[in-house]
């Protein structure tokens, strides 16, 4: 690589084998005329050395420039000859500046200056012993000696575009070049696996003269600056600088319009902080032409390689009003552009309303078939003391910019298909700021919004929204569609913001998600009432039903109104999104609760039925202290594990759905829900039928008729059913739409859950009704029924194995086992069991 430094030259290159020859090439700062060229260097010509000869590159006047001829490939040099333009006549004058231009010699194009150690090149001078080529370097000497290393990876070829020199690159590699022409930054560029080279990236290239203003507004915001007519130059210089370089004629780039935003928002930084003014109506000449559609394609550039996008316009649109409303000596003034349409004014709004725009500043026809786009704040019911500045903004084509949002991309196909997408800005923006925060106001505000598109489909339906900058997004709350057609909407907002039109896909509610929603609100609310009395008469009650068992019964019902009033009172609260983060681990931690709870009993059974069943000292051992505690602390302790590392893994990835406070599938959160869940209740279930089948197995039911044995089948099931959490596998298999038949047993066994467990654990357990009775003596006769069944369908009183008549001859150590564990389910049954 060649590289010569010079002031306003012309040069010309030749050698003894002319390796530059056609060679690329390029200059910095080339004078433009036709028989001028930067290639004319190497054109191999030289018999008319001329200015204007056509056989010479020259650099613009007064200008420092760089040209340089890239020669593909690593050659050893010994000679570089320059060949001066024969100058004479009046450009004898400018002969001196000829005599200063330095050469470089490079084997990297990164580089401009070599490397200190041979062998190694790049920007840092890392990158061992291989050139653009992947060719292999003498260690000492640079000369190349053939390829090595990379010949089998695919790369992209050397090639200009844009201004630039892209050297061929390993494939999934970034290249990084200086960006063109008079812009500061770092262009890159992408080769991808394939080989192929991306477009270059131009989004950190900046026109000089900005980035030199963006440097100085700099200095003023860190305080280097403290002249307060010198901050006011150089705030309206910058202006008047955007307004010329924004020229809505030729859109501006991706580079220049990042910048541009950014530039925007020290502007009202500085003007915040230092009172300085400034040309309002240069500020505004800006943005509208920041606004030009002509930028559409730059827009969605910003939007994809940065952190910006069209409401960081919006924000520091409204940081800008209220700076200009803390004014008190407000001027009356009006701003009408292609791409925005403002008024600044002072009115008392108890008095009059504020309309805008006004039908006869709007070029509108009224004649036509556009429909006016307006705002009407009627005057409100408080008194006002004084006149409130206020500042009222249309922004005509923000919702052509919104539409270049690669996240709405798809909207920019035919009118037909938007329908079909997803939802998108309709309308103009309409905006109202007042120097007094009026709260909710009364009466609203009327919004008048022509559609963009026509709405001749059933797929979409117009909603009325505001911008919420907190959370970014838009959002319908505090507004309503008053009335609505094809070609316009009106709204009623009860707040000041930022307003517009969303049209949201038509997704129809179908007869029966509708009555399971009826279903599953009244199951709920049925089976909260039944838990929380089922609560109520174990506390009341304790001192006569005190067990580890109906501890752990205690816990399950209290999780079980807690997690159900928490999702119902909650789970919709998305306003503010660190309090839905916090309502969703919440929510998810008390029904992981619950159903360690259901674990917990689950494990407290098989210890006392199936272990006694089949080692019956090991059972006696567990009964023979409280391990409460530990059962306690797996139930309150193990959620607090699952809930914490779900937060952590997906925090600001999608925790939760964006229209409930409750995870999301989506994003795979709600999957640390759902597997628990599924492990609980198979444990539970092999613990059913384990309990089941040792129940079956005693001496008691061996000894029972068939009818009795299916009336303790189902009494049995129909108690642990409730409490240990089966019946929510219906909900997994009601997951998809289409399921309607275990969507339906899902909402059913479920809002039952609460009926169950107070009619099992309260109505038909013995020493629950005992301590009832004990308690309150007038309930003795409302008990009559449940005894009634009980006595029924209970075994032990009728089995000669228990009576006490027979105890005694039991003298061998299996029927001595036999009899207490006979006993045993005898007790367990007169608690529900």
């Amino acid at each position: 690589m060649i590289w010569i430094l010079l002031l306003r030259t012309l040069i010309c290159v030749n050698a003894y084998v002319n390796l530059a020859l056609k060679k690329p090439t390029f200059e910095l700062n080339p004078r433009t005329a036709t028989s001028i060229k930067t290639s004319n260097a190497v054109d191999g010509l030289k018999s008319n050395l001329v200015y204007n000869g056509g056989e010479c590159s020259l650099s613009r006047s007064k200008r420092s420039a760089t040209w340089w001829v890239n020669l593909t490939t690593v050659y050893s040099i010994n000679n570089i000859r320059v060949y001066m333009a024969n100058v004479t006549g009046e450009l004898n004058s400018t002969i001196g500046s000829y005599l200063g231009f330095s050469i470089y010699v490079s084997n990297t194009p990164n580089k401009s200056d070599g490397c200190p150690v041979p062998g190694y090149n790049g920007a840092d001078c890392n990158i061992s012993c291989y050139d653009a080529d992947c060719r292999k370097s003498h260690v000492q000497t640079g000369t190349c000696q053939g390829c090595f290393g990379f010949e089998d990876k695919t790369s992209c070829k050397y090639e200009q575009m844009d201004g630039i020199f892209w050297s061929t690159t390993i494939s999934g590699k970034t290249l990084e070049e200086p960006c063109p022409g008079n812009q500061k930054g770092v262009a890159t560029r992408l080769c991808d696996e394939n080989g192929v080279w991306e477009l270059p990236n131009f989004i950190n290239c900046t026109n000089e003269a900005l980035a030199n203003a963006s440097l100085l507004l700099d200095a003023i915001i860190a305080n280097e600056t403290r002249d307060e007519f010198r901050i006011q130059e150089t705030v309206n210089n910058t202006l008047q600088l955007m307004k010329n370089l924004t020229s809505p004629n030729s859109g501006i780039s991706a580079g220049d319009l990042s910048s541009s935003l950014d530039v925007l928002e020290k502007i009202v930084t500085v003007t915040n902080a230092t009172g300085s003014v400034i040309e309002k109506e240069v500020f505004y000449a800006v943005i509208d032409n920041i606004l030009s559609p002509n930028n559409i394609n730059s827009w969605t550039a910003v939007t994809e390689k940065t952190e910006k996008d069209p409401s960081f316009l919006l924000n520091n649109m409204d940081r800008f009003s209220e700076i200009i409303l803390q004014n008190d000596n407000i001027t009356a003034t009006e701003f009408v552009g292609s791409n925005l349409e403002l008024v600044i004014n002072r009115t008392k709004i108890d008095k009059t309303g504020i309309r805008f725009p006004d039908e006869e500043l709007n070029n509108v026809s009224q004649n036509s078939e556009d429909i006016l786009t307006f705002l009407q704040l009627p005057k409100q019911a408080f008194t006002a003391t004084k006149e409130i500045g206020y500042i009222a903004i249309l922004y005509k084509t923000m919702s052509a910019i919104l539409g270049s949002d690669p996240k709405r991309r798809e909207l920019k196909g035919e009118q037909v298909d938007k329908f079909k997408q997803r939802s998108f800005v309709n309308s103009p923006i309409l905006s109202l700021t007042t120097r007094r925060d009026l709260g909710v106001l009364d009466p609203p505000l009327n919004l008048m919004f022509g559609h963009i598109v026509k709405n001749e489909s059933t797929e979409a339906y117009a909603v009325c929204v505001s911008w919420d900058f907190n959370l970014k997004k838009w959002s319908d709350e505090r507004c309503t569609v008053n009335k609505t057609d094809r070609r316009r909407t009106v709204c009623h907002c009860n707040h000041l913001t930022n307003f517009a039109i969303l049209m949201r896909p038509y997704i129809p509610v179908t007869e029966d998600s509708s009555f399971l929603e009826t279903m599953s609100l009244v199951g709920v609310a049925l089976s909260i009432a039944f838990t929380f009395l089922t609560s109520l008469i174990y506390i009341l009650t304790w001192k006569f039903i005190k067990s580890d068992k109906n501890f752990m019964m205690l816990n399950i019902c209290g999780s079980l109104v807690l997690s159900y009033a928490m999702f119902l009172s909650s789970v919709e609260q998305t306003a503010n999104e660190v309090a839905c983060v916090a309502i969703t681990a919440i929510i998810h931690y008390l029904f992981l609760v619950t159903f360690f709870s259901m674990l917990g009993l689950g494990v407290y059974y098989f210890m006392s039925i199936t272990v006694t069943y089949y080692a019956l000292h090991v059972a006696n051992n567990f009964k023979s202290k409280s391990r409460l505690h530990w059962f306690l602390g797996g139930i309150w302790g193990i959620p607090v594990i699952i809930t914490a590392t779900n937060l952590g893994a997906f925090w600001g990835k999608g925790y939760h759905l964006k229209s409930y406070c409750w995870l999301s599938i989506k994003s795979g959160s709600l999957y640390l829900f759902i597997i628990p869940v599924c492990l609980i209740s198979l444990i539970n279930i092999f613990i059913i039928v384990s309990l089941l089948r040792v129940l079956f197995a005693s001496s008691i039911v061996a000894r029972s008729s068939l009818q009795r044995k299916a009336s303790s089948g189902l009494r049995s099931l129909g108690t642990l059913l409730p409490v240990l959490g089966v019946t929510w596998l219906f909900g997994i298999l009601a997951v998809n739409d289409n399921a309607v038949v275990f969507q339906y047993l899902f909402v059913i066994v479920n809002s039952l859950q609460g009926v169950l467990i107070f009619v099992s654990h309260v109505l038909f357990d013995k020493k629950v009704r005992q301590g009832i009775r004990n308690k309150y003596p007038s309930f003795s006769t409302i008990f009559s029924f449940a005894e009634r069944g009980t006595k029924e369908t209970s075994l032990g009183s009728q089995s000669p194995s228990t009576s006490k008549s027979n105890a005694p001859s039991m003298k061998s150590k299996v029927r001595g086992e036999e009899k207490e564990y006979d006993e045993k389910i005898l007790a367990y049954q007169s608690e529900g069991i």
